[in-house]
């Protein structure tokens, strides 16, 4: 099936600079040129209550459902299943994890879990112990015990949802009788999340002898989306107020605070939540798979049973700037390549292939001839990139304020650029539109109790929901403690917000500021040197009740500063290096000491 883009956004719809165009039509256009297809609608998935079957008349079936969490979204989906079990007659429990009684599963008739991958293949740390149980001797055998799982992950990473596949094996071993395989969602999980709900419930009630004439009930879409009319697969076209660039002249990097309209959205964020960005690919990139391909970026490729220009797929709809051990593999069983099946099982090579590499380079590295059909079928689409909500709602009540740093680096002869870093920072302008959703982190909240003292660590653009914690705090009046520790490369160019951090410090909003920028000296300073500089005062805080934050670059940052804070709570507290890591531990478990890492 045929069909063009609007007229207003015919090749560029992601980004957009005609003000009069109305946000119906934009919300038209989205739906026509980016969702095509058997996309997830709002509806389409769900019945009312009072329309379902009950279950059996006799006795009702038994589901315990348990999840582990990061950011809440895993923690959605266990509630919207609870409410889901619940409406269709099933008698439902539903337990975070570390609030489960773990020798219980033994008795449980069937359990339901569903599990995030954190970094590099971690679960949730409050999923942690029951992973550890399930595998430790005390757990019994779990003959008997029905129990299915869902995961949640990034394809982006070799581990993806491997703390499902994690507890599903485990479940496996224990003797459990797994009903359903294991279900593994991507980041845009909402389609896939909905249809596991339906079809589990479905099957439990088959397992279990239960009357099946009727659907289940189903839920309903997420809150958000619900409240507002606008999620992922349905984002709000928001006008760019302000784009401004941070970085100094003769910085190494260039970074731009960018202020997105949501006047008329309904959106509501707190701090801590995400705003996420549809942005699009580098022309240079599509212009070089086009040429090397010999491939016609007129013709017409078909996307979710929609058809339309190759070089507008692969512009506006594909994965084509990074690469995936998936798309390697789906790549891998089109061409049947030697080399690159020894690339796939070499776990060392293909972690270094996979970094700085996109599919310019596996269609040069591994040549086929290829239909364009065919390198359509092994590019995923192209998904939306999160960013720290930089601005607090009580202050902007119209704006969400983000932070960018264009990514841009040299590979083999060829400029790289990142696709929705430098789409913000190269390719929108004010006045532009762009599509947008927001992200809720459950994970990066702000303490509860309006005067608990905060301790925020971030590193470069890491620092960009602590503005948000602050703004949030002044507009509240609250008179709890809060220290920053900022650290980037120099002084005079990398001082990110420099004026909001010094007018807060001088009226006492921000207590403490600890800086480190690690190229003013010739022995390089990071934010974890601070902290050991800082270490008596940092424990105090902590052992008066202070929340800690970690914001930045997951490889190394955030890595560096839980071995400093475990050294620093083993000197300061005389412990151990094991009971400094479980008091971090605790920490965590207490919602103390959280983590946003990229």
């Amino acid at each position: 099936m045929s069909n063009t883009f609007g007229s207003e956004i015919k090749n560029e719809f992601r980004a957009v600079n005609i003000e009069s165009v109305t946000q119906q039509k934009k919300q038209l256009d989205w739906i026509n040129n980016h969702l095509k297809g058997e996309s997830f609608i709002p509806g389409k998935y769900f019945v009312h209550a009072e329309q379902q079957q009950k279950g059996s008349d006799d006795k009702k079936v038994s589901v315990t459902i348990l999840y582990g969490t990061h950011t809440g979204h895993s923690e959605d989906i266990a509630y919207r299943l609870f409410d889901v079990a619940e409406a269709s007659g099933f008698e439902a429990e539903i337990f975070l994890m570390e609030e489960y009684s773990y020798p219980e599963i033994a008795n449980a008739q069937n359990v339901l879990m569903i599990l995030p991958t954190h970094g590099e293949g971690d679960p949730p740390v409050n999923s942690v112990d029951m992973l550890a149980y399930l595998r430790g001797d005390e757990c019994t055998s779990l003959d008997g015990v029905n129990y299915a799982v869902l995961a949640l992950g990034d394809k982006i990473y070799k581990s993806y949802c491997k703390a499902g596949v994690d507890f599903d094996e485990v479940m496996k071993e224990r003797g459990a009788n797994n009903i359903l395989p294991i279900v593994k969602c991507d980041v845009d999980y909402e389609e896939d999340a909905a249809n596991w709900i339906n079809t589990v419930l479905q099957v439990v009630r088959e397992v279990n002898g239960a009357s099946c004439s009727e659907p289940v009930a189903e839920v309903a879409e997420d809150t958000n989306a619900k409240d507002t009319g606008y999620s992922r697969q349905n984002p709000y076209f928001s006008r760019v107020k302000r784009k401004v660039r941070l970085s100094g002249e003769d910085s190494l990097k260039d970074v731009y605070h960018v202020e997105l309209d949501i006047a008329d959205s309904g959106f509501t964020y707190e701090p801590g939540d995400n705003v996420g960005v549809f942005g699009n690919n580098p022309a240079e990139l599509v212009k070089g798979i086009l040429e090397h391909t010999g491939l016609d970026g007129q013709t017409e490729v078909a996307l979710k049973d929609w058809s339309l220009p190759l070089e507008t797929a692969l512009r506006n709809r594909l994965e084509i700037n990074v690469l995936t051990s998936h798309m390697l593999a789906s790549y891998h069983e089109l061409i049947n390549n030697e080399a690159l099946g020894d690339l796939l099982a070499d776990e060392d090579k293909l972690d270094e292939y996979l970094y700085g590499h996109d599919v310019l380079d596996m269609l040069i590295d591994f040549p086929a001839k290829l239909t364009a059909s065919q390198l359509v079928s092994v590019l995923p689409e192209l998904s939306a990139r999160l960013y720290s909500i930089a601005s607090s709602q009580k202050i902007y009540p119209d704006e969400v304020h983000i932070t960018v740093v264009a990514v841009r680096y040299r590979n083999r002869d060829r400029d790289r650029k990142g696709t929705c870093s430098t789409f913000l920072t190269d390719r929108i302008e004010e006045g532009s539109w762009i599509p947008i959703f927001i992200d809720r982190n459950l994970g990066f909240k702000m303490p509860e109790e309006l005067d608990a003292p905060m301790i925020m660590v971030g590193a470069g653009t890491g620092v960009a929901p602590y503005r948000s914690f602050i703004q949030q705090r002044n507009g509240d009046h609250a008179h709890g403690d809060s220290w920053l520790f900022f650290g980037d490369q120099h002084k005079k160019t990398d001082y990110l917000y420099r004026e909001d951090w010094e007018n807060y410090r001088q009226q006492g909003v921000l207590t403490e500021l600890s800086l480190a920028f690690s190229r003013d000296q010739e022995q390089k300073v990071y934010v974890q040197h601070r902290m050991v500089e800082k270490s008596k005062e940092l424990y105090d805080w902590l052992q008066k009740g202070a929340y800690l934050y970690v914001c930045g670059d997951k490889t190394h940052m955030a890595h560096d500063v839980h071995e400093t804070l475990k050294a620093i709570v083993a000197s300061e507290g005389g412990l151990e290096p094991e009971k400094a890591e479980e008091f971090l531990k605790e920490l965590k478990k207490q919602k103390r000491y959280q983590i946003d890492v990229y």
